[in-house]
């Protein structure tokens, strides 16, 4: 099957509204046609049975066995029945009755799918049997899963979906009995209402949490060993950006998310300090991001933290899970659609650099085609400039600064639609649901146009009591023309406007970027520099993302202890990037890359499979629970690219394509697959509901190790001991329990890294073709990089569950870690990979603590803190391979912030030679790179039908280098370096700046390998040479000034929403309604100067945008 073209049909219908419908219209009726083929076949089922002398009840429940009929009787009825011998076989229902109930005194009425027992003289009048649906909620008003739902005094019953709903037919009159672990039982009497909302409440002493875990199973909290944090999709459907990764920022201890100002930049997403592996619906697939998952799709979110809680997914989820559960549509009632819009525009800036205004480009106080240290600006200057307007260099133009800020005049206000729909429809045997997603995300800058379009299909059907499939399916396309104008580079528009051209010249003047299209630029700059308005439109990197991910998962209920699932995965990936340089960029002037033009194409494709085979068991016998597990994975996955550049120009300036490169183009290829066979198991013991036992063990064999190394096992143990269950605690403690688990990981080679692949070049020897032998050597008996991770922590509800908090201590080693060493060139190699004897661990500490801080019948404010923090440490070094200096050492953490230094005397003051500070020939620490901690504080206040949310969170502590407010110093354009100095140089022209510190006079000193002092007899004496202010602010720079705190805290996200009442959306013809104002990235405080910390580095970052809007939802 041709994916690509199937995905592109698809995505054409999905704009033409009319064939649209057609195909919505005739999906409803082949699901409906689906549904009534199976309760067809329920009905006709016939009955075999061949018994001498049984009891009726021995019979009623064999016939229950063959079918979906259950009977309702009284049991003092039943014993006046007469014993019965019967033998039958494909009898019909109907048939099989008649012989059982001749000669009796009872009777039979057949209901639907309940057969009513009743005396002879009572049938007359039968029973009204009627469908009862409803929700079952806990008391924070989430859905509570697998809550029993039965008729009082009969063995007639179903439970809640995944979204806490349920169905059954009852009698009129009768009472329901709900039910669920750890919550107080509830009755309740069936009258005229058939629709209900049932809340129960918490019973003493537990902790009920149902979460969804590795492989997909579900699970009490409370019987787990290890941290688990769950997100509700709802919380996460108000404030809708471009990623969902960001409404994730503060959410969940130890999540930490970094958030990126640049246009199109995903968030960077750890899990205690390492990537995620991302799980939806059980399948971890190959290709998926968080992008292709619809915001709206999501039913929960469950965060499972470290290997313990993920070591049944294997190596790739070594640094933990997130683990997403899909909408199904079961939560609706019949027919529905529901629709979720949500609107935000930039309203300034949180984050934005500043730049001195007061001095031209040049250098030396005289007006040059380079940095910005030129000549005063509005002191009445002239000088020989170009005129944007007659498009050529005129003498005495005056010299203002009329450009003072041309970064936000380049800018526009950006803005970021995301809008969602859906339809589902739920029959008595299943469900189904269609999304479509668009989301339009305008940015800051000029031709910044993001479109991102999504369809989901999923449902789930009951064939049978014991057979069930589910099944999803997910399209995602992405599109942009220009993703260029971040970081320091040729293409960036802050590298242009902030750092290396100065405010004699607006920017405005210069949306007429050619002077002559395809050959000259209507520009100031002759040299280094294009016109940013070129770059928006000309200077071109475009691309596009097609992505398919499905699976279907067929669930057999074996016997009522005994369960078997099958679940097949598949995604698909085709994307295409381009990129192109007008022959008129700014290398036409000086010759170089892409002097003539330039254009390159890849195309990269690829697919994983994710097979699943399991077979599960779970037992309670008394006071014991007994859970396994055992089943096999087979993951596939390849990766393949193709892309070209032309060479040496393009025979026209607008012929964008391969086949106009002036010479052959080049082309590169690329391959990749790798496959990994697995067998697992965990088995689970529980005991008094109190005590609780996990034990998991995988296999893999992994088809990128070495054939001596390619299976390696590796074990999880873990425990849950619930102390309040066991002994009396103090009234305020509802719960208390504590855990811990132990776990080991291995992580295997890339694809191909014990291969040799000979390299090939085009150019070798006056452009002859040849084959090089590979520079790195093999590796010898490679073993797979291992992790041991253990993990305490413990977990209570206060305050009849009004609070709750949880602790873990999380201690993760990192041994038999690959790396690549230099080796001597006599082998004929540089390089070879090694298992290295240095170790390091991580640790780490994680606090949650939640609850209702005001509670009443109006009101309530609910809060949850987030607070985490980890580092890394040396443990054990390898005596050849582990770096030589001061700060590799047991115990030292590994995130050290180095850099150069200027001298200093004893003092502190610094040395000068020659009138500029000396730089050090070595490094010193400076300090740590990662934050001390992390924190989220998410609020939640609702007064009757309002609603607000604050979410604030922050990093706190770490080293970043500032690139920008650093590199400013020395392209002069530094808001710092507008000082009384600089004027005197460049108006009074004076060079006589002086440097506050000292020289030396006399002596000598000497330093060991690591520039310690070993000797050192200089005297000194204050510095008094003067310099020139340009040579000094160019020289002071690094080190200090360079380095500076990364913390911050940020006023993430706020809404303020309204619920309108029933009674008013229900004369609409509306089933729900809201609107909510809506902000996102709102305030910071931070001293970070002129960027935005979120992203943890800087390298001339775009300005960080305030987000303002409103979101809309309505359901029909």
């Amino acid at each position: 099957m041709n994916f690509s073209t199937f995905f592109n049909t698809v995505f054409e219908i999905l704009y033409k509204p009319k064939q649209l419908i057609l195909v919505m219209k005739l999906t409803t009726i082949l699901l409906l046609t689906v549904l009534c083929q199976v309760r067809a076949s329920v009905y006709s089922q016939n009955i075999t049975l061949n018994y001498k002398n049984v009891s009726m009840d021995a019979i009623f429940k064999s016939i229950e066995k063959q079918s979906e009929y259950v009977f309702l009787y009284d049991n003092l009825e039943l014993t006046k029945a007469q014993k019965i011998s019967i033998d039958v076989k494909n009898a019909s229902i109907d048939q099989v009755l008649d012989l059982c109930f001749k000669d009796q005194p009872l009777s039979y009425k057949i209901f639907e799918k309940t057969i009513v027992l009743k005396k002879k003289d009572q049938i007359t009048k039968p029973t009204v049997f009627e469908i009862i649906r409803g929700k079952i909620l806990d008391e924070t008003g989430a859905p509570i899963i697998g809550a029993s739902v039965l008729i009082k005094g009969t063995k007639i019953g179903t439970t809640t979906d995944a979204n806490g709903v349920f169905s059954i037919n009852a009698p009129a009159g009768s009472v329901l009995v709900v039910s669920y672990l750890g919550y107080i039982s509830k009755e309740v009497s069936v009258g005229e209402n058939k629709d209900y909302n049932i809340t129960l409440e918490p019973a003493p002493n537990s902790l009920t949490d149902v979460v969804v875990t590795a492989l997909g199973v579900k699970r009490s909290e409370k019987s787990l060993g290890y941290a688990v944090q769950k997100v509700a999709g709802k919380d996460l459907q108000t404030v809708k950006g471009v990623d969902i990764g960001t409404s994730l920022t503060g959410r969940v201890a130890g999540l930490v998310v970094k958030n990126s100002t640049e246009f199109n930049a995903r968030p960077t997403i750890e899990l205690r300090g390492e990537g995620a592996l991302l799980v939806i619906d059980g399948v971890p697939y190959g290709n998926l991001t968080l992008r292709d998952v619809p915001t709206d799709d999501i039913e929960s979110m469950d965060i499972l933290k470290g290997p313990t809680a993920s070591a049944l997914y294997g190596s790739r989820a070594s640094g933990g899970v997130l683990l997403i559960t899909t909408k199904k549509g079961s939560n609706t009632k019949g027919f529905s659609v529901d629709f979720n819009s949500n609107t935000m525009a930039q309203l300034g800036y949180l984050a934005i650099p500043e730049v001195q205004s007061s001095y031209a480009r040049g250098q030396n106080g005289v007006i040059d085609n380079d940095y910005v240290w030129g000549p005063k600006l509005d002191i009445g200057g002239t000088a020989r400039d170009w005129n944007p307007i007659t498009m050529q260099f005129e003498d005495n133009r005056p010299l203002l600064s009329v450009g003072k800020d041309n970064l936000k005049n380049f800018t526009s206000t950006g803005f970021i639609l995301n809008n969602n729909i859906s339809l589902a429809q739920t029959g008595e045997n299943g469900s189904f649901r269609v999304g479509i997603n668009d989301i339009y995300n305008k940015g800051q800058f000029p031709n910044q146009k993001l479109n991102m379009l999504n369809l989901t299909l999923a449902g789930e059907i009951k064939l049978s009591d014991k057979f069930k499939l589910e099944s999803h399916v997910g399209m995602s396309r992405r599109w942009s023309d220009q993703i260029w104008g971040g970081g320091y580079n040729d293409q960036g528009y802050l590298y242009q406007l902030i750092m290396w051209t100065g405010p004699e010249y607006d920017i405005r003047d210069y949306k007429n970027y050619w002077k002559e299209p395809n050959k000259t630029q209507n520009w100031i700059y002759s040299n280094w520099y294009d016109n940013p308005y070129l770059i928006a439109y000309e200077k071109l990197s475009g691309y596009q993302q097609n992505t398919v991910n499905a699976n279907i998962t067929a669930n057999y209920q074996i016997t009522p202890d005994l369960n078997f699932l099958v679940r097949l995965g598949y995604d698909n990936y085709n994307n295409k990037s381009t990129m192109r340089n007008p022959a008129a960029n700014i290398y036409s002037t000086r010759g170089g890359w892409n002097a003539r033009g330039m254009y390159s194409i890849t195309d990269s494709r690829g697919f994983s499979t994710n097979d699943d085979a399991i077979l599960s068991y779970k037992k309670k016998i008394n006071k014991w629970s007994f859970d396994a597990l055992a089943g096999g994975t087979i993951y596939y996955w390849i990766d393949e690219s193709l892309s070209g550049t032309t060479r040496n120009g393009l025979i026209s300036p607008t012929f964008y394509s391969l086949a106009g490169s002036i010479e052959p183009p080049t082309v590169s290829q690329s391959y990749s697959t790798r496959q990994i066979n697995s067998l697992y198991a965990r088995a689970s013991i529980g005991w008094n509901d109190a005590v609780f036992l996990d034990f998991t063990g995988r296999n893999d064999w992994n088809s990128a190790q070495p054939k001596s190394s390619r299976s390696y096992f590796y074990p999880s143990i873990g425990s849950s001991v619930v102390i309040s269950e066991l002994i009396k605690m103090p009234e305020l403690i509802d719960m208390f329990k504590v855990r811990g688990s132990w776990a080991v990981f291995k992580t295997a080679l890339n694809p191909y890294a014990t291969n040799r692949n000979y390299g090939t070049t085009t150019s070798a020897w006056n452009n002859l073709n040849s084959a090089n032998y590979p520079s790195s050597l093999l590796g010898a008996n490679l073993l797979p990089s291992s992790q041991r991770t253990y993990e305490i922590g413990a977990a209570s509800y206060l305050f009849k569950k009004r609070l709750h908090f949880d602790i873990a201590y999380f201690n993760k080693l990192y041994y038999n870690q690959q790396v690549s060493t230099p080796i001597p060139a006599t082998s004929g190699f540089s390089s070879t990979l090694v298992n290295t004897q240095e170790t390091f661990e991580r640790k780490g500490l994680e606090v949650t603590v939640d609850g209702s801080i005001i509670k009443n019948k109006n009101f309530e404010w609910y809060s949850t803190i987030n607070w985490s923090k980890q580092h890394r440490y040396y443990v054990d070094l390898d005596p050849v391979y582990s770096a030589d200096n001061l700060w590799v050492k047991k115990g030292e953490r590994l995130d050290i912030y180095t850099d150069n230094y200027w001298l200093t005397d004893p003092n502190g003051n610094v040395i000068y030679e020659s009138g500029f500070p000396v730089w050090s020939n070595y490094v010193k620490k400076y300090g740590y790179r990662d934050p001390d901690f992390t924190f989220g504080f998410i609020n939640n206040f609702t007064y009757k039908n309002w609603n607000l949310g604050v979410n604030i969170d922050g990093r706190i502590g770490g080293l970043m280098y500032n690139y920008v407010y650093d590199k400013m110093w020395d392209s002069g354009t530094n808001p710092e370096s507008d000082n009384i100095y600089r004027y005197n140089q460049v108006v009074l022209g004076q060079n006589n700046f002086v440097g506050q510190g000292v020289k030396v006079i006399s002596g000598t000193v000497t330093y060991d390998k690591y520039g310690q002092i070993t000797s050192d007899t200089r005297q000194y004496a204050p510095n008094d040479q003067q310099i020139g202010y340009q040579d000094y602010a160019q020289w002071y720079r690094g080190g200090d000034a360079g380095a500076q705190k990364q913390s911050f805290i940020k006023l993430r996200e706020v809404s303020l929403g309204y619920q309108f009442p029933s009674r008013f959306v229900s004369k609409l013809g509306l089933k729900n309604a809201s609107f909510s104002l809506t902000g996102q990235n709102l305030y910071m405080w931070t001293k970070f100067k002129f960027s935005d910390p979120d992203v943890d580095t800087e390298n001339l970052n775009s300005p960080s945008m305030r987000m303002i809007g409103f979101n809309l939802k309505i359901g029909l």
